[in-house]
């Protein structure tokens, strides 16, 4: 339960035991009254005198009980909110807005539950610019470290239907890189930029902030004209309550690949990242 559901449960709680509590007075006083009265033979007395004489009953027991009850619960109920309850509540409220404008981006179809959501369309006014995201149960620096570890990257890092091999890897500004990835299709129907199977990529790190952002630029390996050109891949970590919102965008990316297979390449490699540390 959210700490400011929490508050506020406590304090209904509150204001239940106060109205408890007055009405345990109300009705204690009311049998103190008749219970006085008998004692009295029906005789006339001034209000001190009645008064001491419902003290003296055993109903006094059940008004200070009612009283007690109703001056905590009705304090604590009634109570201005705190400076601490006041950020719980802001930061529980901007939170669930964030939520809110996210999920709205969800893929028409897709499972709301995969938090997976849809890339961003390229739109004539600018460049292309192809992209993904997805909600990892993972802290951003716990996927920092998936990035940076090849040994993790190469077992998520391929898309469906193919599996990694990392030849060089050097996580730092400037640092280089080289990666085969090759395809398990067995159908044959994958048609690869470097062989008929095979993807070979190399590139740099351009940018590296810990668990906040990966910058990388990506060159494919291939005669074919259409797959030249340096591909920059921005990976951009975002927290989201105790998970991280992980977004990738490709710029530059090569004519011959196209568009609607790269984002979903790009979507199961953010699933496969789900896998693998969520």
């Amino acid at each position: 339960m959210k700490r400011s559901s929490l508050s506020l449960a406590l304090r209904i709680l509150s204001l239940l035991l106060g109205v408890v509590g007055v009405l345990l007075i109300i009705r204690s006083t009311e049998l103190g009254l008749a219970q006085a009265d008998s004692l009295t033979d029906g005789e006339q007395y001034d209000s001190g005198t009645r008064f001491w004489l419902v003290q003296q009953s055993g109903i006094a027991a059940y008004r200070t009980l009612g009283a007690i009850l109703a001056g905590v619960g009705l304090f604590h109920a009634l109570r201005p909110l705190s400076r601490l309850e006041m950020q719980r509540i802001s930061t529980s409220s901007e939170q669930e807005d964030e939520l809110t404008g996210i999920k709205q981006t969800l893929l028409p179809g897709a499972a709301k539950d995969s938090d997976t959501f849809a890339p961003r369309a390229a739109g004539s006014e600018g460049p292309r610019i192809d992209t993904a995201a997805r909600i990892v149960n993972a802290s951003p620096q716990t996927i920092y470290w998936a990035f940076v570890d090849p040994d993790v990257l190469v077992r998520w890092l391929p898309p469906a239907g193919m599996r990694g091999r990392i030849e060089r890897f050097e996580p730092q500004t400037g640092g280089a890189y080289r990666m085969t990835l090759t395809s398990a299709d067995a159908s044959g129907s994958f048609e690869g930029k470097s062989s008929p199977d095979t993807d070979i990529v190399e590139g740099r790190f351009t940018e590296l902030v810990p668990g906040q952002k990966i910058v990388q630029t990506a060159t494919f390996d291939s005669p074919d004209p259409s797959f030249a050109g340096e591909m920059v891949m921005t990976w951009e970590l975002e927290p989201v309550g105790e998970k991280t919102k992980v977004t990738v965008l490709c710029e530059h990316v090569p004519a011959g690949i196209r568009q609607s297979e790269h984002e979903q390449a790009l979507s199961s490699t953010l699933a496969n990242l789900e896998r693998v540390i969520g």
